[in-house]
């Protein structure tokens, strides 16, 4: 297969010389090499006409690894899966990148809060539990990582040859890069932190009125989360436990079962994540941004065709996707050769 470099170029130069935005799909099964290719091109593009102190170009790139540890997780094919669609376009002025825009998709939220065996959840909680000082995790409530359910399903916890305390302390110097300020930096730990305390919230069944409704055992639990997230634990608890209803006149509230308070448990750890990775993205656009309308080359970086023993709604996306998208070339370059 031709070269990264090789390919960037070629749309490099076209965009130059053509004057028309370029796109570089990338693709394949998971383990294929997708996000190394895309941190590849994104390196050559960078090089290519380089800028001396082109501190949006270092912002770029350091975008990479900080999206990395919030969407990249440990499967039973690839120790740094990525677990999320990203389309990013490199905007360039005169040759020299001036700004980006990230696109994600399809974050895969289900591995928030379940793991298959061998499978870890996202690198940010195992980096964030090795690398927060005794302090900060006093003041999280945080324990070792194989004490929360949503992260010791898979099993070991470790990936070998990665080491989670060093990988923080690249995302820190990242988040500095990127200018993000020691209060914002604690808000996304303290969520985090959040979404694993939920995790060890657990229920009981009893019967009231012959109808059988779920009660909170981990009392603890419940108020740590709402500390954390600045609610009232009362109302995070009905939450979780009750099923509101809205009427013209009033709002009926149903007891849940434990199976639904579950669920409803899992509902709220997934968007709590969910919505810090869609703030992150938002957060870094804002930033590197392009001030004027220039010429781009994206890069269309699709996370890898996967058939596990349980799939997610999102991996079955990808994996449509996937098959499309190969068909498409198929049918390319197909056509080109009954042209020649």
């Amino acid at each position: 297969p031709p070269h990264l470099f090789a390919i960037a170029n070629v749309a490099y130069s076209k965009m130059v010389d053509a004057k028309h935005n370029q796109c570089i799909i990338i693709s394949g099964e998971s383990g294929s090499g997708k996000t190394e290719a895309t941190k590849l091109i994104l390196r050559y593009l960078a090089a290519v006409h380089h800028r001396h102190k082109d501190s949006v170009t270092h912002q770029i790139l350091e975008a990479t690894p900080l999206l990395e540890s919030f969407g990249n997780a440990k499967t039973v094919r690839n120790d740094n899966s990525s677990r999320f669609g990203k389309y990013i376009e490199i905007f360039l002025q005169d040759g020299v990148i001036c700004g980006a825009i990230t696109s994600q998709y399809l974050l895969e939220k289900s591995r928030i809060v379940f793991q298959a065996k061998n499978e870890r959840n996202y690198h940010i909680f195992y980096e964030m539990l090795a690398g927060l000082s005794s302090q900060q995790k006093q003041r999280f409530y945080l324990q070792e990582a194989e004490t929360y359910y949503y992260l010791n399903q898979g099993g070991n916890c470790e990936i070998w040859g990665k080491d989670d305390g060093e990988d923080f302390l690249r995302l820190l110097s990242s988040m500095e890069v990127l200018g993000f300020s020691p209060d914002e930096q604690n808000s996304i730990f303290r969520i985090l932190s959040s979404v694993l305390h939920l995790g060890n919230v657990y229920f009981e069944k009893y019967e009231t009125d012959s109808q059988e409704v779920a009660s909170v055992v981990s009392a603890h639990e419940i108020r740590v989360v709402a500390e954390l997230l600045q609610v009232s634990p009362e109302g995070l608890q009905k939450s979780i436990t009750y099923k509101a209803t809205e009427t013209m006149r009033e709002k009926i509230f149903t007891p849940l079962t434990v199976e639904s308070a579950v669920d409803a448990r899992d509902a709220v750890a997934k968007i709590l994540y969910s919505l810090i990775f869609n703030w992150l993205t938002d957060r870094i656009n804002r930033l590197v941004s392009p001030k004027a309308e220039t010429m781009s080359i994206a890069i269309l970086d699709i996370y890898g065709f996967e058939d596990l023993s349980i799939n997610s709604f999102e991996q079955l996306c990808i994996n449509y996707a996937n098959e499309y998208l190969q068909y498409f070339f198929n049918k390319i370059i197909f056509k080109l050769e009954q042209e020649e």
